[in-house]
């Protein structure tokens, strides 16, 4: 694959921020799927008034149909909250490897969304040049990025910079 480039490097670096409300979100949607989820079915009780035929047969299918619809669910969710993890550790891992300098421009700028002035006193330059060192730290990214087969074979990173 191709150095990734800098505007799909910003894109994935946003996408890290939030990363850890997306898994939030999913395993909430998940508890919610998997408390509602029972496949067992309902409990038969004796005594009660028996339907006809076609209504329980109706009624069959379209419990069977939420349950498989459920069952679905619920398997999605977990596979992106597992695949949202695995992004998480190997993006980490990839801006780990950069420079330190490089490494504060992208983790300050990036991740804790520093200021300019801020950054550039974290690291001794004028704000100009730390701009400049940047474009530079996007590309040296972009390079690890790209040699990351995980992150290249996410579909979560393809949805991300399409």
């Amino acid at each position: 694959m191709d150095c990734v480039k800098d505007s799909a490097v910003e894109r994935i670096l946003k996408f890290y921020k939030y990363i850890d409300v997306d898994i939030k979100m999913a395993s909430e949607w998940l508890e919610q799927y998997e408390q509602g989820y029972n496949p067992l079915g309902a409990i038969s009780y004796n005594g009660m008034p028996k339907g006809t035929n076609l209504s329980d047969s109706t009624t069959t299918l379209a419990i069977k149909l939420v349950e498989a619809n459920t069952k679905e669910n619920i398997d999605t969710l977990k596979k992106r909250i597992t695949e949202l993890q695995k992004l998480k550790w190997e993006i980490f891992n990839e801006i780990s490897t950069l420079t330190p300098v490089h490494k504060t421009i992208v983790s300050e700028f990036y991740i804790k969304g520093r200021k300019w002035e801020y950054i550039a006193g974290q690291i001794n330059y004028s704000v100009r040049h730390s701009k400049n060192i940047r474009h530079v730290a996007l590309k040296d990214l972009g390079a690890r990025l790209s040699q990351n087969k995980y992150i290249v074979n996410s579909v979560i990173i393809d949805e991300i910079i399409k």
